[in-house]
């Protein structure tokens, strides 16, 4: 159930400060405001150096990272199963199907691992081709079992016989009949036919159950205990102990292994075609060490099951983490151009042309007089910060100076002096290898036709990409080839310097005619700082969607 009340709060994949920082503050404000559910902020991929600083900074846990939105088991309301041991009889189980009103029933040993599965079916089939069955050697009946399946009592077992394994009569014939069929080691049913019980044990048989708790003479349990027979005392009628004889099988020798089994974090998709495939309409739920956890039937999924999430700074599938179509999507909170998400039913979204989705966020607290905490003030003006770098890209907006100077307020940060810190610690791409830089702040797009891959890193020192260029280049190509894309472009900032130097594989005339440039070398020259969702993006996709 508490699965079912949660919400996740999430940005893109290779997130950003931005993307951490506003799914931080938006879970903190749906908290305070919505108590229907609990708000869970979450991240794509791992931190990079800048939003591990902001975290470190004002002290904030890291949020959970999630592989994928979509559902599995553990988002099930899962119940308690209902279960047997091997050694009950199979009228023990049909005795809990009945009054539990279940088809199956999996079988566990005392530490609760699996064993395997009895249905109805395989009790009726049982049951139903061993009818007159006249030989237990093949399925030996426990003594204790039988016992207690017959609610009877033991009256001699003077060999400890712990189980019964001979051919099995009723002696329903006459006397020179039965007598004359019996070998040792048999097992007769019958009642109080005093005149046939000494002659059936001196015939050397391995028990007698004597039914309708027929009272048993001195002679019959003398001669019992000399000759080594068993003597078993039922309350019931010989026909019905006869039926209970057969249903006193142990579960183990029924059992069927040939059952599908999933564990807390298979989805819910695979888990579907599964539980409709078997026979026994159902899969059981077990943990790493095969210990059960619960059942799943057809009805468990009659009803939708997803996972609920709230999308901060991105509404683009190729930017959402893993499963995010198979979500039930919530809210959207953004400030980029609207992507190819879809719902199936209305929802909330939010998104406005500015530098900020923590601008968005910090405007929201603001506007329903939510008391901003410092530590979350910080975050949110981190977010800013790090997004318009320091107010000064073309996406900054008044709004976003406005809300950044009343965050700094709260959070008792001189914004100059601590975007240069923040700035610090976001260029700093030193013992990083190619493909970390490649993937530090990197975004898919689908612009018309075209399959467009964009990164963005920042530097001071320029030498220091020069170094490792060969080895960008190698790993822009492999990205590339691997992904199938139709542009790869690294744009490298310099925030002390104007333009922007682009690494460019794939279709080079996208960059050259959307920005009057030349690209020689696999490299071009920019003379205007860009940002990549209001002027590269857009620049770019005019040519993609019109060529």
């Amino acid at each position: 159930m508490e699965n079912q009340k949660q919400v996740f709060v999430i940005g893109h994949k290779n997130p950003d400060s931005d993307s951490v920082c506003s799914a931080i503050g938006y879970a903190y404000f749906k908290n305070v405001r919505d108590k229907r559910y609990l708000y869970a902020p979450a991240r794509a991929g791992s931190l990079n150096s800048e939003t591990k600083f902001v975290l470190d900074r004002f002290k904030i846990e890291s949020p959970m990272e999630i592989e994928s939105l979509a559902a599995t088991v553990s988002d099930m309301e899962l119940k308690d199963p209902i279960v047997a041991s091997p050694n009950n009889s199979i009228r023990d189980a049909a005795v809990l199907i009945r009054e539990k009103n279940i088809r199956t029933v999996p079988i566990v040993d005392p530490g609760k691992k699996l064993f395997g599965i009895v249905g109805l079916k395989d009790i009726a089939e049982y049951y139903i081709g061993n009818l007159g069955r006249k030989d237990l050697s093949t399925t030996p009946i426990d003594l204790n079992i039988l016992v207690t399946t017959l609610n009877g009592k033991v009256i001699a077992n003077p060999n400890k016989i712990e189980s019964l394994t001979g051919r099995v009569f009723i002696a329903a014939m006459q006397k020179a009949t039965i007598v004359n069929k019996i070998r040792p080691g048999d097992i007769v049913i019958l009642g109080d036919r005093y005149d046939i019980q000494l002659d059936l044990i001196n015939a050397d048989c391995s028990a007698l159950i004597i039914t309708g708790d027929s009272a048993i003479s001195h002679e019959v349990r003398k001669l019992a205990t000399k000759k080594g027979a068993l003597i078993i005392s039922s309350p019931h009628d010989t026909f019905t102990t006869a039926r209970l004889l057969d249903l006193s099988t142990p579960l183990y020798s029924i059992l069927s292994k040939n059952v599908p089994v999933a564990g807390l974090y298979t989805r819910i998709s695979e888990l579907k075609p599964r539980v409709l495939e078997s026979k026994y309409r159902c899969a059981l739920i077990v943990d790493s060490d095969n210990r059960l956890i619960s059942i799943v039937t057809r009805t468990d999924l009659l009803h939708p099951i997803s996972k609920k999430v709230i999308l901060v700074d991105h509404n683009e599938i190729s930017q959402a983490v893993d499963g995010v179509q198979e979500a039930h999507i919530l809210e959207i909170i953004d400030h980029h151009r609207v992507g190819d998400i879809s719902t199936l039913m209305p929802i909330h979204v939010c998104n406005e042309p500015i530098g900020s989705t923590c601008t968005i966020v910090a405007q929201l607290m603001f506007l329903h007089q939510i008391d901003i905490p410092s530590d979350i003030a910080g975050l949110l003006l981190s977010g800013i910060l790090s997004d318009t770098l320091i107010l000064t890209l073309s996406t900054t907006t008044d709004r976003d100076k406005e809300i950044a100077r009343k965050l700094a307020l709260i959070a008792d940060i001189e914004i100059d002096k601590y975007g240069k810190e923040l700035l610090k610690a976001s260029i700093n791409i030193k013992g990083k290898s190619a493909k970390e830089i490649m993937l530090h702040d990197f975004k898919e797009y689908s612009l018309g036709t075209k399959k467009i891959a964009v990164s963005q890193v920042m530097i001071i020192d320029k030498e220091e990409i020069n170094a490792k260029e060969a080895a960008i280049m190698s790993e822009m190509g492999a990205l590339f080839d691997e992904k199938g894309y139709d542009l790869v472009a690294l744009l490298i900032t310099n925030p002390l310097e104007q333009g922007e130097e682009v690494f460019v594989k794939g279709d080079k005339r996208i960059i050259e005619k959307a920005f009057d440039v030349v690209v020689q070398n696999g490299k071009c020259h920019i003379p205007q700082t860009l940002s990549r969702k209001k002027d590269f993006i857009p620049k770019i996709g005019y040519f993609c969607t019109t060529s």
